[in-house]
C-alpha cells in the first residue's frame, strides 16, 4: 500500500480513505435513483461491509480513493478516484458529490485544483482522462469549456435494465491546465505533494 495523501483547500481537505471511514449517510448516497443513474449504479443503500469492500480495492500506489471533508464540521461530503495508468502516463478521474445540498458549495473546483498538480506535477502525468454519461450534458458542456477534449463515444450496458446507454470520453493534456489561473504553473505555489512532514 502506498501512503496515506492529505490536500488542503480553503474550504475542505481531501484526503485517503481508510478503514473506518465507512458510514451510513455515505451508503445512502446511492439510494438516490437521479445519483445513482449519473454513475450507472443500481439505486440502493451501500452497507458498512460493501464500503469496506470497496475501500480495501484502493492501493494507494494506481488507486486511489479520497474523501472530501467540509472543514467546518469534519463531515464526509463526496468522494473522488484517481487511477494512475503509468504506461500512457495517464489518470482516469471520477467524482461524486453525496446529498443535494452539497452540491454546488466549491468542492469540485477546490479538489480539482490540488489534484491536478499533484498528479500533473507531482506525478509527473501528462494526461487526464474522464468518461461520462452523455445525458450528463452539464457537465460533459462544463469540462469541454475548461480544456478537455473530447476522445470518443462508447456503449455500455445500463446497470439497472441492462440496455445500452452512450458514454463519452474526454482527456485534457498538461499544457492545457498549466495554461489555467488555477494552476500552481501560473501562480507559482510549489505542486502538492499530500504527504505530511515525517511521512514516509
Amino acid at each position: 500500500m502506498g501512503p496515506l495523501l492529505d490536500f488542503d483547500t480553503p474550504d475542505f481537505v481531501l484526503r485517503s480513505l481508510v478503514r473506518g471511514d465507512e458510514s451510513e449517510s455515505w451508503g445512502a448516497w446511492l439510494a438516490n435513483p437521479a445519483a445513482a443513474a449519473m454513475v450507472n449504479a443500481v439505486p440502493r443503500t451501500r452497507t458498512l461491509a460493501e464500503l469496506r469492500t470497496y475501500i480495501d480495492a484502493f492501493d494507494r500506489i494506481n488507486r486511489h480513493l479520497f474523501g472530501i471533508f467540509d472543514k467546518t464540521t469534519g463531515r464526509l461530503i463526496g468522494i473522488r478516484t484517481v487511477e494512475i495508468d503509468r504506461s500512457r502516463r495517464a489518470f482516469a478521474v471520477h467524482m461524486m458529490v453525496g446529498a443535494r445540498t452539497d452540491w454546488g458549495r466549491g468542492s469540485m473546483n477546490q479538489t480539482t485544483q490540488v489534484l491536478n498538480d499533484w498528479a500533473y506535477e507531482t506525478c509527473d502525468l501528462l494526461w487526464s482522462e474522464a468518461s461520462l454519461l452523455a445525458i450528463n450534458r452539464k457537465m460533459v458542456r462544463y469540462l469541454c469549456s475548461s480544456g478537455w477534449s473530447f476522445v470518443r463515444k462508447d456503449l455500455a450496458r445500463g446497470a439497472m435494465d441492462g440496455r445500452l446507454i452512450e458514454l463519452v470520453a474526454l482527456h485534457r493534456h498538461r499544457d492545457v491546465w498549466r495554461l489555467d489561473p488555477r494552476s500552481c504553473a501560473m501562480s507559482g505555489q510549489p505542486a502538492p505533494t499530500g504527504l505530511k512532514r515525517g511521512s514516509a
